[in-house]
């Protein structure tokens, strides 16, 4: 037994009722539970902004027939008044008129969405992402993330920044190393983009001064790992005419401070959902070199990079030292850094990475602007310039000096909120096992 909408238009969400009583409201959503006492019967309606209690009491034997064929998570729609009751949930309940069955759920359902004591594993979860996705602690995470974003587009458009969208199918890939997932394009090679880094650069030549770009990145890494995975969201932007990596440095600060205080601000009731606090952080963020990285530690430097763990006991040490989340790692080895990285000397470079909590979310770097030096660099890495020439041609007619950033969505997303594993973060994550949903 199951009914169109119709006509029908749905008045309010869940939180927009208003609290007076006889108002009519029309309602849809999805039943999260159902309980009969006597001849009363309660529903909790959820939609996304939350639920509201409906009581059928003294209906039809019509109505009555469509009640007892309900089954939980079924989505219907009601019309019905506004009664005020200080002991109902949210201080309010309808008294439904009408009641449409949209479309009945089978039981049992695949995942239990009222939060229990002891939760669905993960894979479990993702294996029914659809019904996870309709817990109010779930949906605050991805609410909270379109937070983030518009928060970033925010700063990034006060700022007069352009937002660009480059391609994600390239000739050649935009890092080295072997992590691209490489794709048959009419007979030829193609690689998905491992960042909009080439554009971004060619952005710069072409003009523009300062660009963004919010899109999604592709690495083919075989991790399985809390922090990897194969496809994830990059906020990446460029600046032109800069001094040196400070102002990218600068730059990053100033956005993160601003998406931190948007999130403060604005998301309150997703936090508190979440049992979450966040602080904003104060400026400047602390600067630590590589070399004295190693040596907080307590492990010998030798050009090499951080591993995840010795981020963490990093992240500890700092958090010890400087009371703040977030901190700067400088002067990388040239060994570890693309061939577009701008040089600090023979060893290092003007590049950096932003760690919070244990975890780099973002890569910084002064980029190479002049011709010659970005081929002796090329050559340097061992690399053939012939696979880059429409790249390296942009930067024979006029580049000014300029740096950027790619910040990862997912993993902020995850160290704001205190997560284990980013695929919390994603909404259909890819892995090296996970290709569905």
């Amino acid at each position: 037994m199951t009914d169109n909408i119709g006509d029908w238009i749905r008045s309010n969400y869940s939180a927009e009722i208003p609290k007076k009583d006889s108002t009519s409201v029309t309602l849809m959503g999805w039943v999260r539970a159902i309980r009969k006492v006597g001849k009363l019967t309660f529903i909790q309606l959820a939609d996304r902004e939350g639920f509201v209690q409906l009581i059928f009491k003294g209906v039809s034997p019509s109505m009555q027939q469509k009640l007892d064929t309900l089954q939980r998570e079924s989505v219907i729609a009601v019309k019905g008044k506004v009664k005020v009751n200080k002991t109902a949930p949210n201080g309010i309940e309808i008294l439904p008129d009408e009641l449409r069955i949209i479309n009945l759920a089978q039981a049992p359902l695949p995942l239990e969405v009222v939060t229990q004591k002891t939760p669905a594993e993960l894979p479990t979860r993702l294996d029914s992402r659809f019904m996870d996705l309709r817990k109010p602690e779930i949906a605050a995470i991805f609410r909270i993330k379109n937070m983030i974003v518009t928060a970033a587009r925010e700063y990034w458009d006060k700022n007069k920044y352009i937002e660009i969208h480059s391609p994600k199918l390239l000739a050649s890939p935009s890092e080295s190393g072997a992590n691209v997932f490489e794709v048959k394009y009419f007979g030829k090679k193609a690689f998905l983009a491992q960042s909009p880094q080439f554009y971004k650069q060619i952005m710069m030549i072409g003009g523009f001064d300062k660009v963004y770009e919010i899109a999604p990145v592709f690495r083919a890494e075989k991790h399985h790992t809390y922090r990897h995975v194969t496809e994830y969201t990059g906020m990446d932007f460029e600046i032109s005419f800069i001094r040196g990596l400070e102002d990218v440095m600068t730059e990053m600060e100033n956005l993160i401070v601003y998406i931190y205080k948007h999130i403060k601000k604005n998301a309150s009731t997703e936090l508190k959902i979440l049992d979450k606090s966040i602080t904003v952080p104060s400026t400047p963020f602390p600067r630590v070199t590589m070399k004295d990285a190693f040596k907080m530690i307590g492990e010998k430097f030798n050009d090499n990079d951080l591993s995840s763990e010795q981020e963490k006991v990093f992240s500890t040490e700092c958090k010890k030292k400087f009371n703040h989340e977030f901190v700067f790692i400088t002067d990388f080895p040239w060994s570890t850094r693309p061939f577009y990285h701008m040089k600090k000397d023979a060893k290092t470079t003007c590049s950096t990475d932003l760690i919070c909590n244990g975890l780099e979310i973002a890569t910084l770097a002064q980029r190479e602007h002049r011709y010659d030096v970005l081929l002796a660099q090329i050559k340097d890495k061992k690399m053939d310039a012939s696979t880059l020439k429409h790249y390296l041609n942009a930067f024979k007619h006029g580049c000014p000096p300029h740096g950027g950033a790619g910040l990862g969505l997912d993993r902020v997303v995850m160290k704001m909120l205190g997560l284990d594993n980013i695929r919390e973060a994603v909404l259909f994550p890819r892995d090296p096992d996970r290709l569905w949903p």
